[in-house]
């Protein structure tokens, strides 16, 4: 899976960007980490309003700030807006890949109950891992006008195109593993929703009428912030010994909610 995040990346990058889109479009990419901010910002005002556990506080933080942009926003947004949407999808993911490691981190570093601190093993993560080489060697595939050649290129588009189905298999499996009646509700579990489903995509709309980011940009802007919960929060939440029980019941519910909350959304959006 690993593998075709990283092609899927690469050929986003290097099939829908070219220098000169890549020139004209940071606007998306500081937009796309500032929406990040903002939600991270509001998720942490309400996690210290609901008194929640720091084991709790946390995960909470990451589930109102982060949304699962790729796994899920990838196929969505390119159902909902067709091939055209992949640029802006791939645009937003850049702005956001580094900063969804650090900004994670950066939080279970901020709220754990362990001696584990941010060190060196995590700034490392925040670099190396395949979103965050895959948008680096997209960026300079780009910008120094390297032509891969065709049978490369292929086999990369090909094993790319795979991630849309691996990715809804990964969901479902999420789901199964998880289980849906084990979704229990507390104070924070029925106010991430909100968070999520209403406040950022919300903040997203805002910021694109504010600096304006015209359709489709905006569209797919506010879509990915509407995303649901990433799924590797439940990994960094079991790495820093938080409650990753309640991270994956965040992942399973969001991800249920998502595809009955997508068509309310498209009302507006």
């Amino acid at each position: 899976m690993s593998f075709a995040v990283l092609c899927m990346c690469i050929d986003g990058f290097i099939r829908n960007l070219s220098p000169e889109i890549l020139n004209g479009s940071w606007k998306i990419i500081w937009l796309a980490c500032l929406g990040i901010v903002l939600c991270v910002l509001m998720s942490a005002l309400l996690a210290l309003a609901l008194r929640l556990p720091r084991n709790r506080a946390g995960v909470f933080i990451g589930m109102g700030g982060f949304s699962n942009a790729l796994f899920v926003g990838y196929p969505m947004c390119r159902e909902l807006f067709g091939e055209e949407a992949v640029v802006f999808v791939m645009l937003f993911f850049f702005g956001c890949s580094v900063l969804i490691y650090a900004g994670c981190n950066t939080v279970f570093a901020l709220f754990s109950e362990t001696e584990n601190k941010f060190g060196k093993d995590q700034v490392v993560k925040i670099f190396v891992n395949p979103p965050v080489i895959s948008a680096f060697v997209g960026i300079f595939i780009i910008m120094s006008g390297v032509v891969l050649p065709r049978p490369l290129s292929g086999f990369i588009g090909y094993i790319g195109a795979t991630v849309s189905p691996l990715a809804l298999f990964y969901c479902g499996f999420v789901i199964f593993e998880a289980g849906i009646k084990n979704i229990r509700f507390d104070r924070g579990m029925a106010v991430m929703p909100v968070m999520r489903f209403v406040l950022a995509p919300l903040i997203g709309a805002a910021l694109c009428r504010i600096f304006n980011l015209g359709a489709p940009a905006s569209s797919v802007f506010t879509v990915e912030m509407a995303m649901p919960v990433m799924t590797i929060l439940v990994v960094m939440a079991k790495e820093w010994e938080a409650d990753s029980e309640y991270a994956a019941i965040g992942v399973v519910f969001s991800t249920l909610a998502c595809f009955v909350v997508m068509p309310v959304l498209m009302l507006f959006f």
